[in-house]
């Protein structure tokens, strides 16, 4: 019997985040995806070495930008591996972006960490560093390899990948690879994270055609999701109630797809008139640089977004970058729209808007 592939679960398997996937074929070892653990109980093993050595890894295909699927890049590079990693073209800037947030962050608590150490004369058992610096998330960049969606191509010598659309965030896709040895040839799929049908901005998700295997998410996988809410109305009845009161509106926002998203419902629902002109701030550093990818890859919109862009008007969107400029805000009178991260408030620009705003019954 022919031997195909071989395929090792890395991460991602009994718990949520943490993907990785070691797909062994042709003579390749071919990782998928190489994610951060996230889950408060997991987050240890970030910091044990690869079940695979990687300087034996020819490639890295990368499903998305989200960190639980790229945010241990920087340690792999670190550790050995210098191969091309594939992704598609939306997916390589959106990388870069997440890439080097999370080295800062991870500097920043390193730091914090150390100076409460030293106050309170307590050693640990480790030395206190980050998980990897800013200089060894840059180290990733020179070997991100753009890839364009729905052409397949060769990793190696009966071996192809394609990249399909998967509408989970700008540039997901679904992988598919194709073995072929002598005159057999089989389909392995890897879902990624999948997105939806009828959402905003993305395109829907593209078929995959046949596939003898599939490696599938399933974080949802226990239930069937019902009609979509009716986002857009729910935000128009909230923002024209806090503008009756002269309030403002305190938006928590993930700086990825969702900010984008707020973005794309208050073009729309100013474009038919139904919520009044109010100054908006989008205040969040990444948001913004995220939205600047959006821009860039306009091609990958659905056809609403498409005409939606052509006409869209947001006169009063304004883009905070600096901290100085964050601050005015708490200045302004009359209602406003405060877009900020990050979308759970456990850090960023969003506290000190909630601080500012939270006792204020006018507020939302």
């Amino acid at each position: 019997m022919t031997t195909f592939a071989k395929l090792g679960f890395y991460g991602a398997a009994q718990n949520v985040t943490g993907s990785q996937y070691l797909l062994e074929a042709c003579g390749k070892k071919i990782l998928i995806d190489c994610g951060l653990y996230q889950e408060r109980g997991l987050k240890n093993r970030n910091w044990e070495p690869f079940q695979v050595n990687p300087g034996e890894i020819d490639a890295v295909v990368l499903t998305h930008a989200h960190l639980d699927h790229c945010g241990l890049l920087p340690r792999l590079v670190k550790q050995g591996f210098n191969g091309p990693i594939y992704a598609t073209k939306a997916t390589v800037d959106i990388v870069q972006i997440v890439l080097l947030d999370s080295a800062k962050i991870n500097e920043e608590d390193a730091e914090f960490k150390r100076k409460r150490h030293e106050k309170e004369g307590r050693v640990g058992p480790h030395p206190v560093v980050p998980l990897y610096t800013v200089d060894e998330a840059m180290a990733v960049k020179p070997l991100l390899s753009p890839c364009e969606f729905h052409q397949p191509f060769q990793l190696a010598s009966g071996l192809t990948v394609e990249f399909v659309g998967a509408a989970h965030i700008l540039g997901a896709a679904f992988l598919k690879f194709t073995v072929t040895i002598g005159n057999e040839t089989r389909t392995i799929i890897f879902s990624g994270d999948m997105g939806r049908h009828d959402m905003p901005i993305l395109k829907d998700p593209s078929p995959i055609g046949q596939a003898d295997y599939v490696v599938c998410e399933s974080t949802y996988g226990d239930r069937t999701h019902g009609p979509q809410e009716d986002i857009p109305t729910q935000l128009a009845t909230i923002i024209n109630e806090t503008a009756r009161r002269k309030g403002n509106i305190i938006i928590p926002s993930f700086a990825i797809e969702r900010t984008q998203e707020l973005i794309y419902f208050l073009a729309q629902l100013l474009k038919e008139d139904e919520i009044p002109h109010l100054r908006t701030f989008v205040d969040s550093p990444m948001a913004i640089r995220v939205t600047d990818v959006f821009k860039r890859h306009q091609y990958l919109f659905d056809k609403e977004t498409t005409a939606l862009v052509r006409k869209m008007r947001l006169p009063g969107l304004t883009m905070v970058r600096t901290q100085a400029e964050s601050k005015t805000i708490n200045h302004i009178k009359g209602s406003a729209i405060i877009i900020a991260g990050s979308g759970m408030c456990t850090g960023g620009r969003i506290k000190h808007h909630l601080v500012h705003n939270i006792e204020d019954r006018d507020n939302t």
